[in-house]
């Protein structure tokens, strides 16, 4: 990433009933972000931040997640009763997080900044489209096609200036969505204007019933993303790639608008004006182009959400299938989200124990995406009793293929994980 930390880093602050997870995570955050005014513990900032370049599968794991596959993974840890690296001894034990510091001038370094990733240049050129359309409000220059612009897009419009705690857990976990994975932002939502003017759509924001959004997925958080995705309530935790940039993801959206006899000709004009913007940048408006092409041959598993994930793989070494189909394990975790006492889940915990067994041979033997894909498929299935397995099995996989800022953000939605439409930070953070 291009952020200078020395000057931008964030610093450090005491939070109570934090987990051990975020004190884990904190190190690695600090390694990447840690400021001249205050300076992390030696110990701490060591070990270097792979660089972009790196091949993921040929970095090295961190001596905490060495400890932890050395160790036998309990059945009550992983149904999330017992206690392990991921988890505090007592649930007063003062944890911590992080507080940002002021925002850089140039505003990628301050998106990049809150939200621990890198934009494309098109994020920015989409603003600029953006505010041809609607100079004074660009964040509402889609509203005729029912969208606004959300998430990181709020660090253009000045509105993240009011949160009131700047902690790196309340930015990342802006606008993020029930069934968001870390691999997927939010940029843009649709709205219903129903219960909202308009002039209140920047703090009224509220999804339709459908819940509908649209985002950046991307493989590697130190690379850029892969596609622009849609999620709705529809389909529960089901990622739809639109095309490979956020104009393309936005051209069909403004086309089922445009059936609309009503919207027919302003949605016109801005479906024009966006096409038109996108020509002179070269960017590409097909729903699939060669790149994504490219990449659906390196997803090694489809996973719940259907988007894939793709893991290094050396000489068949990276990854190694689940043992049971999708169907079957959709039974399998049913049956334990729908277990009526603890003795019931205990007994339907056994099925995954075994899944969760063999994934540990596989983060010792190399395959670390078995482990990533099976805490993909926890966590779109969706359910707080999985969320200590979640925590452990990503954990693991994400900082073994070198994806630190996966684990800060899963970290910080599950203890923030929310469920509606209602999903501004700024709704929790600028009040009492």
């Amino acid at each position: 990433m291009a952020w200078d930390p020395r000057l931008y880093g964030p610093v450090e602050v005491p939070v109570n009933r934090w987990n051990e997870p975020f004190e884990e995570s904190v190190k690695i955050l600090c390694k990447r972000t840690h400021s001249e005014e205050q300076d992390c513990k030696e110990e701490t900032v060591k070990v270097s931040k792979r660089s972009k370049t790196e091949d993921a599968g040929h970095s090295s794991p961190s001596q905490e997640v060495l400890d932890a596959l050395e160790e036998d993974i309990d059945e009550d840890i992983l149904r999330g009763d017992g206690k392990d690296r991921y988890q505090t001894e007592d649930p007063d034990v003062t944890a911590q997080d992080f507080i940002v510091q002021d925002s850089p001038e140039d505003v990628k370094f301050s998106v990049e900044q809150k939200f621990l990733l890198e934009m494309p240049q098109e994020f920015f050129d989409f603003w600029d489209c953006c505010s041809n359309i609607n100079k004074e409000k660009p964040e509402e220059a889609l509203v005729k096609a029912g969208l606004t612009l959300v998430g990181p897009y709020d660090v253009m419009t000045g509105k993240l200036k009011e949160l009131k705690e700047r902690k790196v857990s309340n930015y990342v976990c802006h606008w993020r969505y029930y069934y968001d994975p870390p691999e997927f932002m939010v940029c843009t939502l649709l709205l219903s204007l129903l219960n909202c003017s308009l002039s209140h759509v920047q703090t009224v924001i509220a999804g339709d019933e459908d819940e509908f959004h649209i985002g950046y997925y991307r493989d590697d958080p130190f690379h850029m993303p892969v596609f622009v995705a849609s999620m709705s309530s529809v389909k529960q935790g089901q990622l739809k790639p639109l095309g490979e940039n956020i104009f393309a993801g936005l051209i069909p959206i403004t086309e089922d608008e445009g059936r609309n006899p009503f919207k027919k000709v302003p949605l016109q004009r801005l479906y024009q004006e966006i096409e038109s913007f996108a020509n002179k940048k070269n960017y590409s408006l097909l729903a699939v182009t060669p790149d994504m092409k490219k990449r659906n041959k390196k997803v090694v598993a489809k996973t719940f959400h259907g988007a894939g994930i793709v893991v290094p793989v050396h000489n068949d070494v990276g990854y190694r299938e689940l043992p049971e189909t999708y169907g079957s394990l959709k039974k399998m975790l049913k049956k334990m989200a729908d277990s009526k006492n603890e003795d019931e889940q205990i007994k339907n915990f056994d099925d995954i124990q075994e899944i969760i067994t063999n994934v540990q041979f596989a983060f010792d033997e190399g395959d670390h995406g078995m482990g990533v894909e099976f805490g993909i498929c926890l966590f779109t299935y969706g359910g707080q009793v999985f969320h200590k397995p979640i925590i452990h099995l990503l954990g693991v996989g994400y900082e073994l293929l070198g994806r630190e800022p996966y684990v800060d953000i899963l970290q910080a939605h599950l203890r923030n994980r929310r469920r509606g439409s209602q999903l501004s930070i700024m709704d929790v953070n600028t009040h009492g």
